[in-house]
């Protein structure tokens, strides 16, 4: 495993992660109803493999998430970075301290290393959060603080508010399908020296090259997202075409090279979910070798040209919904 220091906080984190959305999950049809023996073994397989980042959210499972996760460090604590979302709702001064605080007890543990904004919300001024946020930090319960989805202009809003502390993360959507980060937040980021943490880095599967236009996913998470249209799963194909050429050349696996190619510069690490152990293995082999400029220039001017279709209306949502039934 490869390590980079998150932001400028001089903590050491894992470039492959775990990101624990669909852990504790039990709303079907959005994700997998997690057994929590395995998630535990998952989690578990994780840490073997020295990955120490771990991500969840007080709103995954409606807190279940960070419960498992507490069963499953218990013991474990000084091997994992453990980093938690506090939700839109909760960023009022004191909303965003309660929410630590329950954050802390459904973990099982003293202090939560990242505590992250999981979503701006223009009606809390980020000025609240932000003092409830540092109290925190003060009073010993966070050790860094994070935000997630935020553009330029929210982020610089965000470090502006504070007063002692300094934002080490943003947590955004970043793969081969979706670069838009690139345009301005990547810079900023590289500049400021603020880590990104790229979340669906596989995007939702499609760069496992598990999914194909006549194979279209059954479940209601992706099949109401438009880029598995059975048009954009034709159009990313010719993305899956190089990183199959790469993987079969190197010897590695079509994810592990999409991994490999996010991973390339210490700005930036990813967040794959892991459904089994046996998937942590294969995330984790996306480390510890890179990816050649020609590769990586092969993958560039594929990728940069791909342009999904996007969705016509959200009249058409309603009947998105319909086909999965």
């Amino acid at each position: 495993m490869e390590y980079v220091e998150l932001g400028k906080s001089g903590f050491k984190v894992s470039v492959i992660g775990l990101g624990t959305w669909q852990i504790g999950t039990r709303l079907w049809g959005w994700g997998t109803d997690y057994n929590e023996s395995d998630a535990i073994a998952t989690i578990h397989q994780a840490i073997d493999l020295g990955i120490n980042f771990i991500d969840t959210a007080e709103i995954y499972g409606g807190g279940r998430s960070e419960e498992i996760i507490g069963k499953a460090i218990a013991g474990r604590r000084d091997e994992v970075f453990l980093a938690t979302k506090v939700w839109l709702t909760n960023l009022s001064y004191d909303k965003v301290i309660k929410a630590a605080e329950r954050s802390i007890r459904r973990l099982g543990v003293d202090v939560i290393d990242l505590y992250q904004v999981h979503w701006p919300n223009p009606f809390i001024p980020i000025e609240q959060t932000m003092r409830g946020m540092e109290k925190l930090v003060k009073e010993g319960k966070v050790r860094c603080i994070g935000v997630s989805n935020f553009s330029v202009n929210q982020l610089k809003r965000a470090q502006e508010a504070l007063s002692s502390e300094e934002i080490v993360s943003n947590q955004v959507e970043y793969n081969l399908l979706n670069r838009k980060i690139e345009r301005d937040l990547l810079p900023y980021a590289r500049q400021e020296k603020v880590t990104i943490i790229a979340y669906s880095p596989l995007a939702k599967g499609i760069l496992t090259g598990k999914y194909a236009p006549g194979n279209i996913p059954r479940d209601l998470l992706r099949k109401v997202d438009i880029l598995f249209s059975s048009e954009n799963l034709r159009r990313a194909n010719k993305i899956l075409e190089v990183l199959r050429e790469i993987a079969e050349r190197r010897g590695k696996d079509v994810s592990q090279v999409a991994l490999n190619w996010l991973i390339k510069e210490p700005t930036i690490l990813a967040i794959p979910g892991a459904k089994r152990p046996q998937h942590v293995k294969v995330n984790v082999g996306a480390t510890g070798w890179r990816l050649t400029d020609e590769e990586v220039k092969k993958i560039d001017e594929v990728s940069s040209s791909f342009k999904p279709e996007r969705l016509k209306s959200y009249a058409s949502i309603p009947f998105r919904l319909l086909r999965f039934w």
